[in-house]
């Protein structure tokens, strides 16, 4: 009897251990699933407060692909971006300005300010004032915007957020306008005389009276600054670059076979032979596979910095089309090995933008000038954070370089006050701004 109860008395230990390893072993594997899933999902979004966050995610199915295509098609993104909107198209005209980064700063905050009234039409509040924000996040940050139309964009987007009853941020905005009046060195008394006359409408029109009545005083009597014509931006600008033949020949392929597909899409109402977009799928990948070994080529032999920004350039607006195909934002998945590996290219896309900003520091180092030194580190600063809010440079390190441009704003103000107008950031409520200072 003893040695039955011992035996019964191991037998109970051998199960308790064997199921106190198994639920260990189950935690184990729990734990290591969450820690894979957390880090996949982590590098899934873009950090910091880009277009790629829920705060404003892309539809990609009320993407239209007839009229998304022809941007493959070699047609201005700036031109179907009027088109998208034109055509009740929102989420189309989005996509263009999420992802293309030819688009000059002008046709981006432009193309948001149409977008934004096109949303503010159908009701959808939310998306209007996000569209109108991110306007005037282009109009603050961005180098190459006179200061003339920056007033004037503005004014605009004041005039927008004032129909959707955001008071407190049409304010915000005229008053941005009312601070370039008052002291930006590259307006002209007559410019100036015209930004106060409509800011004075403007702020009757929020029951703003006091800073009314200000502008109606400076309309008749502008302030006088200073004027400086010299309004130049520090840093050159990429440069297309010239492909050799066999990839021209690959782009001509590619532009056929998408004007091709747009045109079956219209024809048969949105269904397409499988022939058309696998002859544009072939296209697409025959153009990957010359220009990314031409690019890694030509970074290697080439020794000049302005030529290597101009090469890395070329290469983050092939990687923002592939990228942009990746995330089905064309309103189709015309390369589906490319969506399986969407996040190897945002990836990509990452170095490549880290990459081409390296370069700028770089060939900031080497300018003779210590004030154009500084000069230049902002506006790199500017057009590398302008990138990462828009949403096309994903991941980029957003605390780091906005501390990084209130450090050089600050050495700005102490060296070159005659600038009057620097870059700050400030609170609206709980909205973090990029914004105008002076003195």
């Amino acid at each position: 009897m003893m040695k039955s109860s011992g035996l019964k008395r191991s037998h109970l230990s051998f199960l308790i251990i064997v199921g106190t390893l198994t639920i260990l072993m189950f935690i184990l594997v729990t734990a290591v699933a969450i820690f894979f899933l957390t880090n996949q999902s982590n590098a899934a979004e873009p950090a910091g407060r880009s277009l790629l966050t829920n705060r404003r995610p892309l539809d990609v199915d009320q993407v239209d692909p007839a009229l998304a295509l022809a941007s493959l098609g070699g047609f201005s993104n700036a031109e179907l971006i009027k088109e998208a909107i034109n055509k009740a198209r929102p989420e189309t005209a989005f996509a263009i300005l999420l992802f293309e980064p030819e688009l000059r700063d002008r046709e981006s905050a432009g193309g948001f300010l149409l977008l934004a009234s096109i949303y503010a039409g159908q009701r959808e509040s939310e998306k209007a004032v996000f569209c109108y924000e991110m306007a005037g996040t282009i109009t603050t940050l961005s180098p190459d915007i006179a200061d003339t139309a920056r007033a004037d964009l503005f004014i605009q987007i004041s005039e927008g957020l004032i129909q959707l009853n955001e008071s407190s941020l049409a304010k915000f905005y005229l008053d941005q306008a009312f601070l370039l009046a008052s002291h930006s060195p590259f307006l002209q008394v007559a410019q100036r005389r015209v930004v106060f006359e409509r800011l004075q409408k403007n702020y009757i029109a929020l029951g703003e009276r006091e800073p009314a009545r200000k502008s109606l005083d400076l309309s008749a009597n502008p302030p006088k600054v200073v004027f400086s014509a010299n309004e130049s931006i520090a840093l050159p600008q990429s440069q297309p670059i010239l492909f050799p033949t066999s990839i021209q020949e690959a782009e001509t392929q590619r532009w056929i076979a998408a004007q091709e597909l747009a045109a079956q899409l219209v024809e048969r109402g949105g269904k397409a032979p499988v022939v058309t977009e696998e002859t544009l799928r072939q296209t697409l990948l025959a153009e990957d596979a010359l220009k990314l070994p031409f690019f890694e080529a030509e970074l290697a032999n080439e020794a000049s910095l302005s030529k290597r920004i101009d090469i890395t350039a070329a290469k983050i607006e092939w990687l923002s089309i592939k990228y942009r195909l990746a995330r089905q934002a064309y309103g189709l998945n015309l390369v589906p090995e490319w969506a399986e590996q969407a996040e190897k290219i945002r990836a990509e896309l990452t170095k490549a933008y880290e990459a081409v900003f390296s370069l700028y520091a770089d060939l900031i180092v080497s300018l003779p000038d210590a004030a154009k030194i500084d000069n230049a580190t902002e506006e790199r600063l500017r057009r590398e954070i302008l990138a990462g809010e828009l949403g096309r440079y994903p991941n980029y390190p957003e605390e780091q370089r906005q501390k990084q441009l209130l450090e050089i704003t600050e050495k700005l103000i102490n060296t070159q006050p005659e600038l009057n107008v620097f870059v700050g950031a400030s609170y609206l409520g709980n909205r973090e701004l990029y914004n105008f200072i002076s003195q």
